[in-house]
């Protein structure tokens, strides 16, 4: 459902998510003006400038807020296991938005619809491995598509009692859901994020729909604006300088199959792997850890603190910010070689 956006909201992520006020200085330029910057300097300077002020007062760790030495005092002295700031799980793997460059390959995945039993048993394994999380974020694809929605979201509050819950929509299925969706909502407080793309979302009746059903409702800031990190399908980059650079852009961890990820991209490499008929993207071991026989929380902390050997293949270099559109799902829109498909 996500692309990566240059308000990151959720994922402050996905994929996938800076909070919305964390874009005050950057929205606070008119859009006019920043249309005129584009037209009047390289692309590469606007971007370059606006990836500064992200870097630079935005963007942060989604794996963990605490210093170093606050972790390593939790860890040796306290004895307790670390808390993680954030992390994502798919309800619906598709999307009914077809969105260009998804950072979750939404558009390029088939129907697939999560498994109540499987969810909870990767909830609770979360919830078993870290002595808190901040915030999950319940998302797809579009996870409205779920028939059960409204289960996963008592489940995930069950699981996660303390944490900040969203569940994470492109706003296109609101004015339809259903009322045990709604009074799901309601009962759990689980927020209902709605992604604020440029496509002409009744807004103002989705706020009275939630003030009426008594559910906290949240939205994206409106942008125009998204970025990308193409994927290089020849690898050959710095890995550790790659996750560095990718702080806060797309380093957002998620779930899948009992396995945790740096990010959507190395979970959901198989869904763009199998659509281009491409070799050699599939994650290795190395790629993501298992949540189900992990063999300690510190373990799980140090893995998503360091970079993956999927890493390489992350052109950061020529990361850039494009327009919201409608995909064509051809590949150059998320990578950074000419092929054909």
């Amino acid at each position: 459902m996500r692309i990566a956006s240059s308000n990151l909201t959720k994922n402050e992520c996905r994929t996938k998510a800076v909070s919305t006020s964390n874009m005050s200085i950057i929205d606070k330029v008119p859009a006019s003006m920043r249309r005129a910057a584009r037209r009047i300097l390289p692309a590469s300077a606007v971007d370059a400038a606006r990836d500064s002020v992200l870097h630079r007062f935005y963007l942060k760790s989604m794996v963990s807020r605490d210093s170093r030495a606050t972790r390593w005092v939790r860890r040796r002295i306290l004895r307790k296991r670390p808390r993680l700031y954030h992390f994502e799980i798919h309800i619906t793997d598709h999307c009914n938005l077809n969105c260009k460059g998804c950072a979750h390959f939404s558009n390029l995945c088939k129907p697939t619809f999560a498994d109540l039993e499987e969810f909870e048993r990767d909830m609770r394994a979360m919830s078993e491995i870290f002595s808190a999380v901040d915030q999950v974020y319940l998302l797809g694809g579009e996870p409205l598509l779920h028939p059960k929605v409204a289960s996963f979201v008592r489940a995930g509050r069950e699981l996660f009692p303390a944490s900040r819950l969203y569940l994470m929509t492109n706003g296109t299925l609101v004015t339809r859901m259903k009322d045990e969706v709604w009074s799901a909502l309601a009962d759990t407080g689980v927020v209902l994020l709605c992604d604020a793309y440029p496509i002409g979302l009744p807004v103002e009746e989705i706020n009275q729909l939630g003030a009426a059903h008594g559910a906290k409702i949240e939205w994206t800031v409106p942008r125009e604006e998204f970025y990308k990190i193409p994927i290089d399908l020849e690898g050959g980059h710095e890995a550790s300088r790659s996750f560095h650079n990718c702080q806060g852009f797309n380093n957002c961890p998620i779930v899948r199959d009992g396995r945790l990820y740096p990010c959507a991209y190395i979970a959901y490499a198989d869904a763009f792997q199998g659509y281009f008929d491409i070799e050699g993207l599939n994650p290795s071991e190395d790629d993501s850890i298992s949540i189900l026989d992990a063999t300690s929380p510190d373990a799980v902390m140090e893995f998503l603190l360091h970079e993956v050997p999927w890493c390489s293949r992350c052109d950061m270099d020529s990361r850039e910010f494009r327009t919201w559109g409608r995909s064509t799902r051809n590949i150059e829109e998320w990578t950074t070689v000419t092929s054909e498909r």
